[in-house]
């Protein structure tokens, strides 16, 4: 498991030593054009490198943005409120804060390195080469992705994916240092995500380890982005490809609970691999989810999850409802999704995508094209494996779906989006209900991109 930051000094001193200082000057859309891959070792360590860049920041995967699309409903609770991820929650987000201006700085610049990587490594003469480079697409694509998710509108929710700056500003090569980037539309945006999976999938290998990507986690990832278009056909292509491959199984009733303490389980598609020294210590999940650290993420005990959990112990999930009412400081329930490795509480692997999800895109997309009917077997195979005694249905509904994502993938960055990408309001934790095309859906974009690049257009009503 470690390995994936072996060597780091090597790995990233080319990508990042001429960053010092450069980000306080330019847009974080580019990078200054220097260093080359002349090895596969070079290749193999700017892979690693993207994980590293990452790893240790705030809003990222191994930290706040984990559990962001749950924070953004009133499923959790703030028991304690240390003003750490209470902004999220309250969608009280401003264009300076940290929390909307850091994911948009790092994963730039991840994305940065990943171009500089690809460039420069077209001329090495290794069978090995391939594989490498569809990493770096799939993470190019799942960058570009989720910084949609955050700045932008999902495409099926909106009037038009044509309209102007409705996007993100794209990067897809090396850019110089001087350049100053636009947003690009909607479908733009997500033509590029649709691309570089696709170029990831003809390059990558079907098994590459525990917190690597493979061809398997690149279709998956396609899978999703397909989703939030609304093209339900060629996400449920996706998705039963990679049911079909037979190279992950359903968690069942009897490794349920203990599969979130473990690397590299059996419906773990893709995870982000975090160690005692890559970890973004107190902003990671593991100490959002427990009374001793922030405790801002407990289940609110009137909502609806809390309540089903609560009253369904033939569930299994209700196994992840942590107990910690008689903590002196901040009593409640929080989800056991994150119980740490290796004796602390801040090393947790994030599933960034497991085989559940798959499922679900898959009766989502049936749903839209084929029905209730068609819908259901997918909701039943999941339920199987979590509940004893369960008896299968014949039609499923939109919101039986969206209860299913809420139940099987609460605490992974979930809740929301499925909420908004069917058109369903949410309610937050303020009591509010917010429309997926609610200005405060998304983040502003940070204000010191847009004092930098005047080019930039920010977020109506920021």
């Amino acid at each position: 498991m470690k390995r994936l930051y072996l060597i780091l000094g090597i790995a990233v001193s080319w990508a990042l030593s001429s960053c010092n200082g450069f980000l306080d000057k330019e847009p974080s859309t580019a990078l200054p054009v220097d260093g080359a891959i002349t090895s596969i070792d070079d290749l193999q360590n700017a892979v690693n490198g993207i994980g590293y860049v990452i790893s240790r920041q705030r809003g990222c995967y191994g930290a706040e943005f984990a559990i962001y699309a749950d924070l953004l409903t009133n499923e959790f609770t703030v028991i304690k409120s240390y003003n750490q991820s209470v902004p999220i929650s309250s969608y009280n987000l401003t264009k300076y804060d940290l929390l909307a201006t850091n994911p948009y700085r790092v994963y730039y610049q991840a994305i940065a390195n990943a171009n500089k990587a690809l460039e420069t490594s077209g001329e090495l003469d290794d069978p090995r080469v391939a594989n490498l480079q569809g990493q770096l697409y799939a993470w190019r694509a799942l960058l570009h992705f989720d910084l949609a998710r955050l700045y932008a509108h999902i495409p099926s929710t909106v009037a038009s994916t044509s309209a102007a700056n409705s996007g993100i500003p794209l990067a897809d090569k090396v850019f110089e240092s001087d350049y100053k980037p636009t947003r690009a539309t909607l479908a733009e945006t997500y033509n590029l995500v649709i691309s570089d999976f696709t170029k990831a999938i003809s390059l990558l290998k079907d098994n590459n380890g525990v917190g690597y990507m493979n061809k398997w986690a690149a279709t998956a990832l396609r899978a999703r982005a397909y989703l939030y278009m609304g093209d339900y056909a060629h996400a449920l292509a996706d998705a039963t490809a990679v049911i079909n491959s037979g190279a992950y199984t359903l968690y069942t009733l009897s490794d349920y609970i203990s599969a979130w303490a473990a690397e590299g389980t059996t419906e773990s598609i893709f995870e982000f691999l975090t160690t005692e020294t890559y970890t973004a210590q107190s902003y990671s999940p593991g100490n959002y989810t427990d009374a001793s650290g922030y405790a801002e993420f407990a289940f609110n005990v009137t909502s609806p999850l809390f309540q089903y959990l609560s009253t369904h112990p033939k569930d299994v999930r209700s196994g992840l409802i942590k107990d910690q009412t008689d903590h002196k400081d901040a009593a409640g329930f929080y989800p056991g999704k994150y119980p740490g490795r290796n004796g602390s509480i801040y090393i947790n692997n994030p599933k960034i995508i497991r085989l559940s999800e798959v499922y679900l895109i898959a009766a989502e997309s049936e749903y839209y094209l084929h029905g209730g009917a068609a819908a259901a077997p997918y909701i039943n195979k999941i339920e199987e494996n979590r509940v004893e005694g369960y008896t299968a249905v014949t039609s499923v509904t939109i919101d039986d779906i969206i209860f299913e994502y809420t139940k099987e993938l609460f605490a992974e960055n979930q809740i929301a989006f499925a909420y908004w990408r069917n058109g369903k309001s949410l309610t937050n934790s303020l009591g509010e209900q917010i429309a997926a095309d609610n200005m405060r859906a998304i983040m502003p974009l940070p204000q010191r991109e847009i004092d930098l690049n005047t080019a930039l257009v920010q977020n109506p009503g920021y």
